[in-house]
């Protein structure tokens, strides 16, 4: 696990554990997608807005922040984030 800084971001390829439980605790446990609680739908996953492959780290820094690069999302959500990218 490695921490980058891209332009004045911090993050990580891999998240880790700890950063994992933040991003839940941030938005309350709630999903920001479908607004659900991750009692009744799972536990929330971290989905990168911009891509691994374009540089997109697990950014360390305020959910408003203009460089925050994650969504705390629900299993279904994150699914559909993910559906076309096979497609050609």
């Amino acid at each position: 696990m490695e921490l980058k800084k891209i332009n004045k971001t911090f993050g990580y390829t891999v998240c880790p554990d700890w950063l994992h439980k933040k991003y839940r605790e941030r938005v309350n446990f709630i999903c920001e997608e479908c607004g659900k609680h991750e009692k009744i739908v799972g536990k929330l996953q971290p989905h990168r807005i911009k891509r691994k492959t374009a540089n997109g780290l697990y950014t360390v820094c305020q959910i408003n922040h203009p460089d925050n690069n994650i969504k705390s999302v629900c299993y279904n959500c994150h699914k559909k984030f993910h559906a076309n990218e096979n497609i050609k």
